[in-house]
């Protein structure tokens, strides 16, 4: 077996231990071999996708960078915003289905950010408990409050610094307030943040339709 398929299978072997333990009691569930965690709920689908790079060059001695991301879907945002954009998915980071994307640290005060590296298969028990103990002190409220699509407004309205906010962000915020039928606040959030004359002229497909 080469080292990176050993590698895998040391990883797979943390996911069905400890961590396929510790999520099942917040209803995420993982298919057999897969590397990402679903949980559905009434209007989203929110994700935690352990994204993996294997001997990073940028840690001497590393087997594994094991860097977990949330990940949250609203379909009938996406479905509002790819009306927006006129279906150019380049506009939404070729992405339509993904209001949200980000690593899962950002959920906790940058002081408390971690990195996790195993260098051993020895080492993966360990990283997976120290994940786990990370998702259930940081992310699992912000898990809690993103659920819907009022969830995504109050999180735009109160300036919730536990999101990562990227130019497209906007444009699902957008989305969102025009199923709310507020048109002038779905006007108001592009002109904020993407109303310099580049940045209309890049979503000016979003002015035209709201």
């Amino acid at each position: 077996m080469s080292d990176i398929k050993l590698a895998k299978a040391n990883l797979l072997e943390m996911l069905n231990g400890p961590v396929d333990q510790a999520l099942s009691k917040y209803n995420f569930k993982r298919r057999r071999g897969s590397l990402v965690y679903k949980r559905k709920l009434v209007e989203s689908i929110q994700e935690i996708d352990f994204i993996t790079e294997f001997f990073p060059r940028y840690e001497q001695g590393a087997e594994a960078h094991i860097h977990p991301f949330f990940v949250w879907k609203i379909p009938l945002v996406s479905k509002e915003a790819l009306r927006l954009v006129n279906g150019n998915k380049m506009l939404l980071a070729n992405a339509p289905d993904i209001v949200l994307k980000q690593p899962i640290e950002i959920s906790a005060p940058k002081e408390y950010h971690e990195r996790w590296f195993t260098k051993s298969a020895e080492d993966y028990s360990r990283v997976g408990v120290a994940i786990c103990s990370f998702i259930e002190q940081w992310l699992v409220e912000l898990l809690e409050r993103l659920q819907g699509i009022d969830d995504l407004l109050e999180a735009y309205e109160s300036s919730d610094n536990c999101l990562l906010k990227q130019q497209h962000w906007y444009v699902y915020v957008t989305a969102a307030y025009l199923l709310k039928g507020e048109r002038e606040k779905a006007r108001s959030v592009m002109e904020s943040h993407l109303g310099n004359p580049g940045l209309k002229k890049r979503y000016s497909a979003v002015y035209d339709n709201i």
